[in-house]
């Protein structure tokens, strides 16, 4: 047997040999170390090294490298840029090899054949090595895209390298790039999915931590009223947070009605399930249909895959239908269908699904009125008004204004980043005496409104309140209605009434004398010779 058959068997029975362990291994480095030793054991080559692309396929590093000859083993191989001025780099070898796909043989890389290998003549000066031969091997994967370099040198006469289309060597650099491929793709894999599971948990806090300040917020002992009106809704409140029962909430609007179906829904057992809201008023019959019971694809033109109604996507949880009392007519029979059997069927379904949602309603209507009209099926009004609770609108509980008035100046003053000392007092008279049509949305869109215009730090005065609020009793009487009882001569009312206005005034300028002159159009000196006449103290 000659010297090129026993190559050739020695390279059929290394190929056998690293078929299995190269498909096994899954450490990269160990991995690379064994192509290397095992294309050497093949070419007899006396080193070697396996280029790879870095994570942005930009350059090619070395990852392993095996020399016999260098004297120096911490001698590294730069890398290799891929590109340069975003030109293809084909006159580096390793380059050339990646860009064509086929491999690359040089007698001696010190007399000239048309490569640059700058790279590895700093390698041999710096680790004392003498690199003569080179063989370049493209390591592509099953999708034939290259994902490095197997690089070979030094290899003598008597080595496997004569034909560097070898099908031998090119049938082992293929096994070799699928076996690298595969352990870079499983890395990555396991990164993603340790990020993934990390993310998750990071996720499912944040959502325990959301959930807890949900339930917080919504706890109704929080809810701003202390008076005899709110402690009865309190009181009905607390008998039903625990069961399954419906609940209606009945109410003008404005008074806060998704503000206690919330409260229903996070502090009962299925706080854990979802709260999912739904205006009846806002959409026509079809489209609101479509919306709470879900469709699937095809059901209609449009419906180009299948969606979960938000009644199933309220399972488990609270299903908030708001101003039931304009639901469209044609929709009642069907939800009433859906309250009776506790299943749903989605629009051009077959097969209904079981549901398990608790409902609260809401309503701004009289629906007994309704029910005589024919507008309001009487059958969904029973199923719906199970255990029914009347949120009393803003003037039935006026004793709660003060405590909603500074709730809200103390929110939109942290919102606008902007200091308010509070009301004066004809300015709280205005809010008291008024009847708000519009109720707590009104109470709050007035305090938003007139701490956009007060100067910081100073007070709300009535100039703040929108003109409706403006009672012209209270507006024109400042001097307080004792002092005219009392039958007070002119001297003596015109100085309380000054004594009150600028009282008011310092305190709406957050007793800036200098503000205060400018908007009384005075001098500071007359404003602080007043201050000390009327011994006005902050």
């Amino acid at each position: 047997m000659d010297t090129n058959q026993e190559n050739a068997l020695l390279a059929i029975d290394e190929l056998i040999k690293i078929g299995t362990s190269l498909s096994s291994e899954r450490d990269l480095n160990h991995l690379l170390n064994m192509v290397v030793s095992a294309a050497r054991r093949i070419t007899c080559a006396n080193g070697g090294m396996v280029y790879l692309l870095n994570s942005t396929k930009t350059d090619l590093q070395v990852e392993v490298l095996q020399n016999d000859t260098a004297s120096s083993a911490g001698a590294r191989v730069a890398n290799v840029a891929l590109y340069v001025n975003g030109e293809r780099n084909s006159g580096n070898v390793i380059a050339h090899c990646v860009f064509s796909g086929q491999p690359v043989q040089i007698g001696d890389i010190y007399q000239y054949s048309g490569f640059n290998c700058d790279e590895l003549y700093e390698y041999d000066r710096v680790s004392g090595a003498r690199t003569h031969a080179l063989l370049a091997l493209p390591l592509r994967n099953h999708e034939a895209v290259a994902v490095g370099v197997l690089v070979l040198t030094n290899i003598p006469n008597a080595g496997r390298a004569a034909d560097p289309q070898d099908p031998l060597l090119r049938a082992f650099a293929s096994q070799a790039a699928v076996a690298i491929d595969n352990v870079q793709l499983i890395e990555t894999n396991k990164r993603l999915i340790d990020i993934l599971d990390h993310t998750n948990r990071e996720l499912e806090e944040e959502n325990r931590r959301l959930r807890a300040k949900i339930v917080s917020r919504y706890d109704f002992s929080k809810i701003i009223g202390h008076g005899a009106a709110m402690k009865k809704v309190f009181s009905l409140l607390e008998k039903v947070l625990a069961s399954p029962a419906t609940v209606l909430i009945r109410g003008e609007t404005g008074t806060g009605k998704e503000l206690f179906a919330q409260t229903v829904h996070f502090n009962s057992p299925r706080r854990g399930g979802e709260f999912v809201a739904q205006n009846c008023a806002a959409l026509p019959d079809n489209l609101l249909e479509s919306e709470l019971f879900g469709y699937k694809k095809g059901a209609f033109s449009g419906a180009m895959q299948d969606k979960k109604g938000l009644i199933e996507l309220a399972n488990g949880g609270t299903l908030f239908l708001d101003e039931i009392g304009d639901m469209p007519l044609g929709f009642q029979a069907k939800l009433l269908r859906v309250l009776q059997e506790k299943e749903v069927r989605p629009l051009g379904g077959v097969e209904s699904k079981k549901i398990d949602v608790r409902v609260v309603a809401a309503t701004h209507c009289n629906l007994e009125e309704k029910i005589k009209k024919g507008e309001f099926r009487e059958d969904l009004y029973y199923r719906l008004s199970v255990f029914p609770i009347d949120v009393p609108p803003l003037r039935a509980r006026k004793d709660d204004v003060p405590a909603l008035a500074k709730y809200f100046v103390d929110e939109f003053a942290r919102v606008y980043g902007k200091e308010v000392s509070g009301f004066a007092p004809r300015a709280f008279d205005c809010l008291f005496d008024y009847d708000f049509p519009g109720n707590v949305r009104e109470l709050k869109n007035v305090i938003e409104r007139a701490v956009l215009l007060c100067e910081p730090g100073g007070s709300i005065l009535p100039e703040h309140l929108p003109e409706q609020l403006h009672c012209s009793e209270r507006l024109t009487r400042v001097v307080p209605k004792a002092a005219v009882d009392r039958d007070a001569g002119l001297k003596e009312l015109v100085e309380e009434f000054e004594q009150g206005l600028l009282r008011e005034k310092l305190q709406a300028c957050n007793w800036n004398q200098t503000r205060t002159a400018e908007q009384l159009r005075i001098g500071r000196r007359t404003l602080i010779e007043k201050i000390t006449k009327y011994q006005i103290k902050r």
